[in-house]
C-alpha cells in the first residue's frame, strides 16, 4: 500500500510538471509569440526608417509649387573604413571640402558627419563601403517667390507642417514612412538579406490648388509697383472665380515683409463705400426702392443725429443707381433710413458678413458686424456708408462673387482636388452654396449699376478699352489704436470682370496711398493693371469666354486730331454704336437740358466720413458734345472723355439749354435726360 501510494504521488507530480510545461509552452508560444519573435528579430536584423516623399502642392494648371526631393547624408565611422584612398578618392569627386576629408582620415575620430546632401543616385557606391553610413532624407523644395508662400506654407526640418495649406493638409501630404532591415552577424556586421525593403514608402496625396501661379505673380507685382508708386504701408488683392468660388489669387504686402498666414483672410478693416450695392439690392429686392427712384439729396449735405454728412458730388435729388454710380453718402444715408435697425444688420449678414465664409484655411477672421442692440444713433447711417463694421478682404470679394453669380453666395475655397498616390481622386471641389442672396434678375440690374461707375462715376480710371469692366470703389479713414487718423485712409475697389457675366472678381485694397489716395485713383488704376496684364498672360483667363464678351462700345483712340471737330468724334461714336449689337444697351433718346458748374468740394466733418478736400482752380473750357440718339452707356462715356460730370434724370420737359456745342467749364455737371 506504501508503495503504491509513492506510485501515485510521482504519477501526479509528472502530471502537474506535464500540465505545467504545455501551459508554460502554450503562454510562451500563443500569448507571448509576438513579443519573442520581436525580440528576436531585434538580435538577428536592424531596421531602419525609411521618409516618404511627401505630396506635391501644385498651382490650378499643374505647375509644382512645393515638392519633395530625397536626398541621402553620409557619416563615416574612420575606424571601421577597409579602403580609405578610394573613399577619399569618392569623396572630392562628390565635392566635399578638403577639412572634412581630413577628418575622415583620421581613425583615432568616431564618428564623422558629412554636411551635405546628397541625390541617392551619386552615392550609390559610396554608400556600400564599409565605415559609411548613409542616412535618406526628404528635402521640401518650393517655387521661388514669397507671394505664394503665405499660402503654401512650410514645413518643419522633421518634415511637418508648419503653416498653410502644409499644416491643414500634413496628414495627407506626409505619406506613410518605409522601412528597410539588414542581417546583424554575431558581432554585429551588417548584411544585406534578400527582403532589405520589408515595407516600401507611400508617398502623400497630390493635392491642387485654385490658385494661378501666373496671376499671383502678376498681384504681388502689382503690389510692389503700388508700394514704389503711391507708397503704401500694405496692401491686398484678392482675385475669385464668382462661378465656382475658386480664389485666384491671395497677394498681400505687409510692413517688415511676408506675413506667415494670408492676411486677406485675418486682416478686417472698414470697407467704405463699397457695401452701398448691397443695400440697393436688398431694397430692390424687397419693394423698398427702385433703381431709377429719386430721392432729395440737399445738394450733398445732410443733417443726421447731430452729425453732418456731406458728398463730394453734389445734386439736389439722385437716383438709388446714380447714388451707387457717384458713390452719394447722403444719397445711401436717405435709402437706408427706410430699413429698420434689424433690416440693415440681417441684410450684412445675409451677404456674409460678420462670419467666417468657411474657407479651408488654417485661420480666418470673422471681422465685426455688432448686434443692433449696441448701436448708437448714428450707427445705422455709418453702416450704409461702409463704416462701424469691418470685413475681410475675401469676405467683401465673396460678397461681391454673389452679385456676378447671379445671387447665389458661395464658400471660398483655395483647394481644387486631392489625389492619393494611387492616382484615385480622394476629393475634387464642386461649388458649395451658402443661400440665395438677391434673384438673378436683381444681380443684373446691380452688375448694370456697377458697370455704369467704372463707364461714368467714381471708378472711371479702371476703365479697359477692350472688355466692359464693372466694380465699385471705396475710401475708408484708418482706426489705429482705436482712433480714426487723420490723412491715413484705406483705399479699396472691387471689380467684376467683364461686366455681363463675370469671369473673375478682383478686390484691391491699398493702406495708406500718397497723393490722390480716393479707391477710384488708387485702387482701381492697380485693378486695371492686372486685368490687363492677365489678359495678355497665357493661363491665366478663359480666353475662349472672353471671347463673347467685348466691350459693347469701343470710342474713338486718342484724343480729337487737329482740323476734326468734337462733333465729328461723336459721329463716329455714333457708327460704332449703331453697328455694336444693341441686346444689352436699348437706343434710347436723350436731350441735354442744364449744364451747370461743379460746386466746390467741402471738407467732411462726420467722424466716420472720409471725404478729402479738394479745390478747383481756373478749370478749362470744353466743348458738350451732341449725344443725342446714342445708348446710354456711350453718351456717359462720350460725355465723361470730353471732361464733364454726367447726370441722367427722368423726362421732365426740359428746354435744350445750352444746346450742344455750348462751351462749359471743364468739370461741369452735364444733366441729360430719358425720353
Amino acid at each position: 500500500m506504501l508503495q503504491a501510494g509513492r506510485l501515485r504521488i510521482v504519477d501526479g507530480a509528472l502530471i502537474a510538471f506535464g500540465i505545467a510545461l504545455v501551459g508554460r509552452a502554450a503562454w510562451v508560444q500563443l500569448w507571448q509569440g509576438e513579443r519573442w519573435e520581436r525580440m528576436a528579430e531585434s538580435q538577428h536584423y536592424a531596421r531602419s526608417s525609411i521618409p516618404a516623399p511627401r505630396g506635391e502642392i501644385r498651382d490650378v494648371t499643374g505647375v509644382a509649387l512645393a515638392r519633395s526631393e530625397v536626398t541621402v547624408h553620409l557619416n563615416v565611422v574612420p575606424p571601421n573604413v577597409k579602403e580609405p584612398r578610394r573613399l577619399q578618392r569618392d569623396l572630392e569627386r562628390l565635392g566635399v571640402d578638403r577639412a572634412t576629408r581630413r577628418r575622415v582620415a583620421d581613425r583615432n575620430r568616431k564618428w564623422v558627419p558629412i554636411r551635405k546632401a546628397f541625390l541617392p543616385s551619386e552615392v550609390v557606391a559610396v554608400s556600400a563601403m564599409k565605415g559609411v553610413v548613409s542616412t535618406p532624407n526628404v528635402q521640401r523644395d518650393y517655387l521661388p517667390g514669397d507671394g505664394l508662400r503665405p499660402i503654401v506654407g512650410r514645413t518643419s526640418v522633421d518634415g511637418e507642417g508648419l503653416d498653410g495649406m502644409e499644416l491643414l493638409l500634413d496628414s495627407l501630404l506626409r505619406g506613410e514612412r518605409g522601412s528597410t532591415r539588414a542581417l546583424l552577424g554575431a558581432r554585429g556586421q551588417r548584411y544585406e538579406s534578400l527582403d532589405a525593403m520589408s515595407r516600401p514608402p507611400r508617398p502623400g496625396h497630390t493635392v491642387t490648388l485654385t490658385i494661378s501661379n501666373v496671376l499671383q505673380d502678376i498681384c504681388d507685382r502689382a503690389l510692389d509697383d503700388a508700394h514704389t508708386r503711391l507708397r503704401i504701408t500694405g496692401g491686398d488683392i484678392v482675385v475669385l472665380d464668382p462661378q465656382r468660388g475658386e480664389l485666384r489669387c491671395l497677394a498681400s504686402l505687409r510692413p517688415g515683409g511676408t506675413a506667415k498666414g494670408s492676411p486677406a483672410l485675418v486682416d478686417p478693416f472698414e470697407p467704405g463705400s463699397t457695401l452701398k450695392p448691397f443695400f440697393a439690392g436688398r431694397m430692390v429686392e424687397a419693394g423698398q426702392a427702385r433703381l431709377d427712384e429719386l430721392v432729395e439729396t440737399f445738394d450733398g449735405v445732410y443733417r443726421s443725429c447731430g452729425r453732418t454728412i456731406t458728398d463730394v458730388h453734389r445734386a439736389e435729388r439722385l437716383s438709388l443707381s446714380q447714388v451707387i454710380q457717384h458713390s452719394s453718402n447722403v444719397g445711401i444715408a436717405r435709402f437706408t433710413e427706410r430699413l429698420s435697425r434689424q433690416e440693415v444688420f440681417e441684410t450684412l449678414r445675409d451677404w456674409g458678413f460678420g462670419s467666417m465664409t468657411g474657407i479651408s484655411y488654417p485661420s480666418e477672421s470673422s471681422g465685426l458686424l455688432k448686434e443692433p442692440a449696441a448701436w448708437s444713433c448714428p450707427t445705422q447711417a455709418s453702416v450704409s456708408m461702409g463704416y462701424e463694421i469691418a470685413v475681410t478682404p475675401l469676405q467683401l470679394a465673396s460678397a461681391y462673387a454673389a452679385i456676378a453669380n447671379d445671387g447665389l453666395l458661395l464658400v471660398p475655397t483655395l483647394v481644387r482636388s486631392i489625389v492619393d498616390a494611387d492616382g484615385d481622386v480622394v476629393y475634387e471641389h464642386r461649388p458649395q452654396v451658402i443661400r440665395r442672396v438677391i434673384q438673378p434678375g436683381t444681380a443684373r440690374a446691380l452688375r448694370e449699376v456697377l458697370a455704369s461707375v467704372v463707364d461714368s462715376g467714381t471708378s472711371t480710371d479702371a476703365s479697359l478699352s477692350t472688355f466692359d469692366l464693372g466694380g465699385k470703389s471705396g475710401t475708408a479713414r484708418r482706426v489705429i489704436d482705436g482712433r480714426y487718423q487723420s490723412g491715413r485712409y484705406s483705399s479699396t475697389f472691387v471689380g467684376l470682370f467683364p461686366a455681363r457675366d463675370p469671369q473673375f472678381v478682383i478686390l484691391v485694397k491699398l493702406d495708406d496711398p500718397q497723393g490722390a489716395y480716393y479707391g477710384g485713383k488708387t485702387a482701381a488704376p492697380v485693378a486695371k493693371a492686372v486685368l490687363e496684364a492677365a489678359i495678355a498672360a497665357r493661363d491665366a483667363l478663359d480666353r475662349g469666354g472672353l471671347a463673347t464678351q467685348r466691350v459693347r462700345y469701343v470710342p474713338p483712340a486718342g484724343d480729337v486730331p487737329a482740323g476734326q471737330r468734337p462733333d465729328q468724334r461723336v459721329d463716329a461714336a455714333r457708327r460704332i454704336a449703331d453697328e455694336a449689337s444693341a441686346a444689352d444697351d436699348a437706343q434710347a433718346r436723350y436731350a441735354l437740358v442744364d449744364s451747370s458748374p461743379l460746386p466746390p468740394a467741402v471738407r467732411i466733418r462726420m467722424p466716420v466720413g472720409a471725404a478729402p478736400d479738394s479745390s478747383e482752380t481756373g478749370p478749362a473750357q470744353v466743348v458738350v458734345p451732341d449725344v443725342r440718339g446714342l445708348p446710354e452707356r456711350v453718351a456717359a462715356r462720350e460725355l465723361h472723355r470730353a471732361g464733364l460730370r454726367v447726370v441722367f434724370v427722368s423726362n421732365v420737359g426740359y428746354s435744350l439749354s445750352p444746346p450742344p456745342g455750348a462751351r462749359v467749364a471743364s468739370g461741369s455737371v452735364v444733366k441729360v435726360a430719358r425720353r
